[in-house]
């Protein structure tokens, strides 16, 4: 099984951080799994800014973009999981993922940069699904780890939240309430499985 996790931004500041997320992975194994980290305060600290000194949507969307390199850099080296920060190991990946036997057992996470594969470079040859994303504060790392799960053609995306889930809430729901941003419900659209869980 192939999939996509995203850890909410929030879920880095635990004191257990790292034996908490391996005490879930452990629980839940695949063949290969692919790692989006939010932003958690470094994005929240970009908001404030915005919100005092209004800045032009699309710029602080692609700032917090960049800044996501920062999170996802972190839990790497927490976590003890290789990072992808490159467009040139991204395209390996993507490669070595298509190509190679699959482990006996889930295979160690990697965690992914979100902007080896959406970027403000490759915005400008969108294709039809990136078009859809609105690169504004109505996208967070929600839609992109939907985006890269679209990208692989994942078994199942999970995110990974710090609050409590109602069981069968719609996604639309979930989007009204503040659990996933604005941009989700469209852009999971088409996805094999979608879990959204608190880590407990």
């Amino acid at each position: 099984m192939l999939r996509v996790i995203k850890i909410g931004g929030s879920i880095l500041l635990r004191n257990n951080l790292a034996a908490t997320v391996h005490q879930w992975l452990d629980a839940h194994p695949a063949d290969e799994t692919m790692v989006i980290i939010g932003g958690g305060k470094l994005i929240d600290a970009v908001r404030e800014l915005d919100q005092q000194h209004t800045m032009s949507p699309q710029q602080t969307h692609w700032m917090c973009v960049d800044l996501l390199t920062a999170t996802a850099s972190f839990a790497a080296e927490i976590f003890g999981w290789p990072l992808v920060a490159t467009e040139q190991e991204w395209n390996v990946a993507i490669e070595q993922s298509k190509t190679l036997p699959k482990p006996h057992g889930p295979a160690v996470p990697t965690v992914i940069t979100p902007n080896v594969f959406y970027n403000r470079k490759n915005s400008k040859n969108k294709n039809i699904l990136d078009m859809r994303v609105p690169n504004d504060w109505r996208t967070t790392t929600d839609t992109i780890a939907a985006l890269l799960a679209h990208r692989i053609d994942a078994d199942e995306l999970v995110l990974l939240k710090s609050c409590p889930i109602v069981s069968k809430m719609s996604f639309t729901k979930l989007a009204e309430a503040g659990i996933v941003d604005e941009a989700f419900p469209e852009i999971a659209t088409g996805l094999k499985t979608i879990r959204v869980e608190q880590l407990k």
